[in-house]
């Protein structure tokens, strides 16, 4: 806008000069804020911290994540010690005691008193064979002998 155009639409000087002063006016209202600049480096130093925050909030995570896994695995190790242990008292040879069901103890209690009962079972010892058995005489001194030492 200029006066010249203002004149031709018919306009005098004061009311162009009035015109002009509001114009002025919007002018200086829609030039950016003399602390621009510094809009600008706050906005910046906000997006580094919120990149910052995000970036400790994706590390923490995995940490946690890892501190969870770590949790899982000590709960095997005291399950499974938990099960040795009572193999022990139940005199199940530990090969078996990996072989004890339940989560809790006394799960794991009943399942070795149950495994407990086939393992332990006293099987009678074999009869002594009552047949003679053919053996040359040096063999049957040897037999005997052995025979009378137990």
């Amino acid at each position: 806008m200029n006066r010249e155009f203002l004149k031709e639409l018919g306009l005098n000087d004061e009311q162009i000069e009035a015109t002009m002063k509001e114009h002025g006016k919007a002018i200086q209202a829609a030039k950016p804020a003399e602390d621009y600049e510094e809009l600008k480096n706050t906005n910046a130093t906000l997006e580094q911290q919120l990149s910052d925050l995000q970036n400790t909030l994706n590390t923490q995570k995995e940490e946690l994540s890892s501190i969870d896994d770590l949790k899982k695995e000590v709960e095997t190790y005291k399950l499974k010690d938990l099960k040795t242990s009572i193999a022990i008292q139940a005199g199940i040879p530990l090969d078996l005691a990996g072989r004890l069901s339940g989560e809790t103890e006394e799960e794991i209690k009943a399942d070795a008193e149950k495994i407990a009962g086939f393992v332990n079972k006293k099987q009678p010892l074999p009869l002594k064979p009552t047949e003679p058995q053919q053996l040359d005489e040096k063999e049957q001194a040897y037999a005997n002998i052995i025979e009378n030492l137990s």
